[in-house]
């Protein structure tokens, strides 16, 4: 998995390709709170996704729900339904969400037409469109086993196929050594 997320790692960005490069997944961040973090995720990170895998699975996730006022009324809906928790009245400082998750649907679409891969060739948009919280761990769950359903068949696929592409050391075999000396 690749994981890249925009906020606050811009001088990370020319190593993207590099890590990118034969991926299985890939999943884009952005800030649900922030418009321009999308903006930037598809300016700076559509071009890294060349490097990946050709049936790479591609994720774009909204981070940072538990800050926004849908996500307050989520959790004071919850707690009605615990009885055994009490009915909070009090509603913290919650900001307005900036990015929907249409707003992440297309551009899961653009990446697809980027990419030039059919839509019926891969998983739905709807599917593989995520708004979750890394501080409260809302959905970040499911995140990651939705990923791992469908990454891991590839996996085993590729490993059936053919040779792996990686280099394993332990099937190493050192050279000989004879004495120093051009002609020993």
């Amino acid at each position: 998995f690749y994981f890249f997320s925009l906020p606050g790692r811009e001088q990370f960005h020319g190593l993207g390709s590099m890590y990118c490069r034969g991926a299985a997944a890939v999943i884009l961040t952005y800030d649900v709170n922030n418009l321009q973090s999308l903006i930037e995720l598809e300016d700076r990170f559509l071009a890294l996704t060349d490097t990946a895998s050709t049936d790479c699975i591609f994720a774009i996730v909204g981070n940072k729900v538990d800050l926004t006022n849908e996500y307050a009324l989520l959790q004071e809906t919850e707690d009605e339904n615990r009885p055994e928790k009490p009915v909070t009245s009090c509603i913290s400082t919650k900001v307005q969400k900036q990015v929907y998750l249409d707003d992440a649907v297309a551009l899961y679409k653009k990446i697809l037409k980027y990419k030039m891969l059919d839509e019926k060739d891969v998983p739905a948009a709807e599917k593989m469109c995520f708004e979750t919280s890394a501080k409260t761990g809302y959905k970040v769950d499911y995140l990651f086993e939705t990923i791992f359903d469908m990454v891991v068949p590839i996996i085993l696929r590729q490993q059936a196929e053919g040779p792996l592409q990686t280099v394993e050391i332990t099937n190493y075999k050192s050279a000989k050594r004879t004495k120093s000396g051009c002609c020993a």
